[in-house]
């Protein structure tokens, strides 16, 4: 009689964990990943980070990938979007890849609208928007309505800023001890002095003046527009607080006599290839490796990336991060680096979702402190996740990240090691783990604090030093006034454009005299510049009233 009862328990038992288990909604997930790696068909429902969120939520993830290269995924995206078939969850970058962005996914009935459903069944995700109020206001589109998730960055702290400050003035440390330079250049003048000073003194010793003092490949010499003010394009006037466009602007010509300056002296060189166009990264890079280049637009990660090439020809090669430049009031703005308390890539809920709920669940979860670690860290060290799924086995038991007592975050030695295993080949992009823990921009909120304790230091302390730069003259990067919207403004928006690059070339260049200016400021305003730049003020006037 015992025995029969314990069967009967262990029956009830089973039953009862089956169903626990058959209890779980199921959410079909689209995924348009940022590179076609190797391991991209198998990895993501392998991430013990992102098991443990199914199981915060309850909800199975029914992974949907759309693989291919860079060139192949739109193409890809957009025939998944016209078979009419769509999955609960599409994450891509829906704004790059779709005419019109995530509005026109809504208003082509393709997508939700989320007001409803976030205050339903999100309630994390709606506290943060509450606590939050201008990180809300870029979320909303100009009819108060909430359409997509995305990764959010609340930069209001300097390791916040790491994530999205990661380029700027860069150059030769070595140069500046060689010529006797002590302190970093934060003006135009004190660039100039040490410009000068690298095209005269032979900072790299080898008996020839055949330095580039600043090398303007991959539009380095735009990262000195701040200095006056401006950013290209569409921009903030920092005085009046009015749209204003960079290259039509008198600011502008003032930059242009600095540029014609030093280009005519040989100050700044490799801006544009034999045929005319931008000289690119490929360029630039080599100039830099040849031990050539003195200063130039680079990235936080030129220490790990380029510096040890260079050294193989100097091992005396060092780089050095320099500030933005000050303007004549001694102000300090930052270029346009799109800094947005959002990412590109966008979550949205479309309308064949079947269990809206259970999709909305998934996300909030994403949203909280816990689920925002496991999407970037993993799981706590001795805290695997034993869900019994065989999808766990690759952790071996093992946590991906530990807190010390100052509560700083550290990659665990088995995370480590898988870095070290997986590379895709190139060492552009980090393994398998990393890539997809803090690469993949699955819904969350901060964060920032990843970068921060993994990068080599250089890049950490480089991206701080461009963060403290003002971006009071950026265009908000949450407005997207697509190129329809232009057009209507200013239809012959494409020509403006080639006619700006085409003048900058032969301003700087001395091809066409500074004394043409004006006529290049009234070519432009027949070509209906101002129409685009009413048509940019506009939308910025909308965003503000939000």
């Amino acid at each position: 009689m015992k025995k029969i009862l314990s069967l009967l328990l262990v029956a009830v038992m089973l039953l009862a964990l089956c169903g626990t288990a058959l209890a779980a909604d199921t959410v079909s997930y689209s995924l348009l990943p940022m590179s076609n790696a190797v391991y991209e068909p198998y990895i993501y429902q392998g991430l013990v980070g992102l098991l443990k969120i199914q199981d915060m939520a309850d909800v199975k993830i029914d992974w949907q990938l759309v693989l291919g290269s860079r060139d192949e995924q739109p193409a890809l995206y957009l025939a998944m979007l016209a078979s009419g078939n769509y999955p609960d969850v599409i994450q891509a970058q829906h704004n790059n890849m779709y005419a019109g962005g995530v509005s026109q996914l809504y208003n082509d009935g393709i997508i939700i609208e989320l007001n409803d459903v976030i205050d339903k069944y999100m309630p994390n995700y709606k506290a943060l928007l509450e606590a939050h109020p201008e990180v809300a206001k870029t979320l909303k589109d100009d009819q108060g309505r909430y359409l997509y998730f995305t990764v959010i960055n609340p930069l209001s702290t300097p390791d916040e800023k790491v994530a999205a400050t990661w380029y700027g003035l860069q150059g030769r440390k070595d140069w500046m001890e060689n010529v006797g330079i002590e302190e970093m250049p934060t003006t135009i003048d004190g660039w100039y002095e040490m410009l000068v000073a690298f095209r005269d003194l032979d900072p790299n010793g080898n008996g020839e003046q055949d330095e580039i003092p600043f090398d303007g490949g991959q539009a380095g010499y735009t990262y000195f527009l701040p200095a006056f003010d401006i950013l290209s394009g569409a921009y903030i006037d920092p005085d009046t607080g009015k749209v204003g466009f960079g290259e039509y602007t008198q600011n502008y010509k003032e930059y242009l006599e600095t540029m014609n300056k030093w280009y005519s002296e040989g100050l700044v060189k490799d801006i544009w290839t034999e045929e005319g166009g931008l000289a690119g990264a490929d360029a630039k890079d080599a100039n830099i490796i040849a031990d050539l280049a003195g200063s130039w637009m680079g990235l936080s990660n030129y220490w790990e990336q380029r510096l040890p090439q260079l050294k193989e020809k100097n091992p005396d090669a060092d780089y050095i991060a320099f500030p933005w430049v000050e303007d004549a009031q001694g102000r300090v703005f930052a270029c346009d680096y799109n800094i947005s308390y959002g990412d590109r890539f966008t979550t949205v809920i479309t309308v064949d979702c079947k269990n809206v709920e259970a999709a909305a669940r998934l996300i909030d979860a994403m949203y909280t402190e816990e689920g925002t670690n496991c999407t970037t860290w993993g799981i706590l060290d001795g805290d695997p996740i034993l869900t019994g799924r065989d999808d766990t086995a690759w952790t071996k038991g093992n946590g991906t990240y530990t807190v010390d007592e100052n509560g700083v975050k550290h990659e665990t030695e088995w995370a480590n090691l898988m870095t070290e295993d997986f590379y895709d080949g190139t060492g552009a992009f980090a393994n398998k783990y990393r890539y997809a823990m803090s690469h993949v921009s699955f819904p969350r909120w901060g964060a920032g604090d990843y970068l921060a304790s993994t990068r080599e230091q250089h890049y950490v302390d480089s991206a701080k030093l461009w963060g403290e730069g003002s971006n009071a003259l950026e265009y908000p990067a949450a407005i997207v006034l697509s190129v329809d919207a232009q057009k209507a403004a200013a239809p012959q928006v494409d020509e403006i454009n080639s006619y700006i690059s085409e003048m900058t070339q032969k301003f700087i260049k001395g091809e066409e005299p500074l004394t043409n200016f004006d006529n290049y400021m009234d070519q432009l305003q027949k070509m209906g510049i101002e129409d685009l730049i009413a048509a940019y003020q506009a939308a910025y006037d909308g965003f503000m009233a939000r």
